[in-house]
C-alpha cells in the first residue's frame, strides 16, 4: 500500500469516526486541524447534492414556457448548483454563527477549528445525499411529478423537509459536541449555541429566501 493510498484510508476512516465515536475524534483532529480535508468532506456532500438535483430537475417539466435545447439545459444546471452553494453556504454560515453565539458565552476559541470540525460534523450528510442520489436514479417521473406539485403548494414544508432530516439531526448533535470540544464549554452551553445557530439558519431558509426569491410586488 503506498502513501497515498494510506491517506485516503485515513481520511475515510477519520469521517467513519466522527459518526461513531464523535468526542474523541474530534479532541484528535483539533490536536492538528485540517481545514483542507474538513473543506473536501463538505465538497464531496455538495457534489452528491448537486448530481441529485440534476438528476431529478431533468426528470421534471420546465416550469411555465417550455425552454428548448441549450436554454433547458443550462436552467436544468442552474438549478443543480443551488444544493451546491446552500451545503457550502449553511457550512460556513453555521460555522460562523456557533462561534459568535459561544464567544458572547463568554468562552473562547478559534474559529478555524469550529469550521474545521463542523466539516466533520457534516459527514452524516453524506449518507443522506448518497441515498438521494440513488433514489434520483431509480425515481419515477410520475413520483416525482406528484412529490413537486405536493411541495410547490407548501414551501414552507418543504423547506422544513429539508432541514429537519434525520440525517441533518445527527449532523446537529455532531455539532453541539464540535462546540463543546471546541470551546471547552458545557453541554447545555453548546446546544444553546447550536440551537441558536439553526434558529436563524431554518428563519433565512424558510421564510427569508423564498421571499427574496419572489421578488418585489
Amino acid at each position: 500500500m503506498n502513501e497515498r493510498e494510506k491517506r485516503k484510508l485515513g481520511f475515510i476512516g477519520t469521517i467513519i469516526r466522527c459518526l461513531i465515536s464523535p468526542r474523541s475524534s474530534f479532541r484528535s483532529i483539533l490536536e492538528k486541524p485540517s481545514l483542507m480535508k474538513a473543506t473536501a468532506v463538505v465538497l464531496i456532500i455538495a457534489i452528491l447534492a448537486a448530481w441529485a438535483s440534476f438528476n431529478y430537475r431533468g426528470k421534471l417539466p420546465p416550469p411555465g414556457a417550455p425552454p428548448t435545447g441549450q436554454l433547458e439545459q443550462g436552467l436544468i444546471i442552474m438549478e443543480a448548483m443551488m444544493p451546491l452553494i446552500g451545503v457550502f453556504g449553511t457550512w460556513l454560515i453555521s460555522s460562523a454563527l456557533i462561534h459568535g453565539f459561544s464567544r458572547a458565552l463568554g468562552e473562547s476559541g478559534y474559529f478555524r477549528s469550529m469550521l474545521t470540525l463542523a466539516g466533520y460534523a457534516s459527514a452524516p450528510l453524506l449518507i443522506q445525499h448518497a441515498i438521494r442520489l440513488a433514489d434520483s436514479f431509480m425515481v419515477s417521473q410520475e413520483a416525482l411529478l406528484q412529490l413537486a406539485t405536493s411541495l410547490r403548494l407548501n414551501p414552507i414544508a418543504n423547506a422544513a423537509l429539508d432541514i429537519f432530516t434525520i440525517f441533518r439531526i445527527w449532523s446537529i448533535v455532531l455539532l453541539v459536541i464540535a462546540a463543546r470540544e471546541n470551546y471547552e464549554i458545557s453541554t447545555k452551553r453548546a446546544i444553546a449555541a447550536t440551537v441558536l445557530s439553526f434558529i436563524v439558519i431554518s428563519f433565512i431558509s424558510v421564510f427569508l429566501l423564498p421571499l427574496l426569491a419572489r421578488g418585489p410586488g
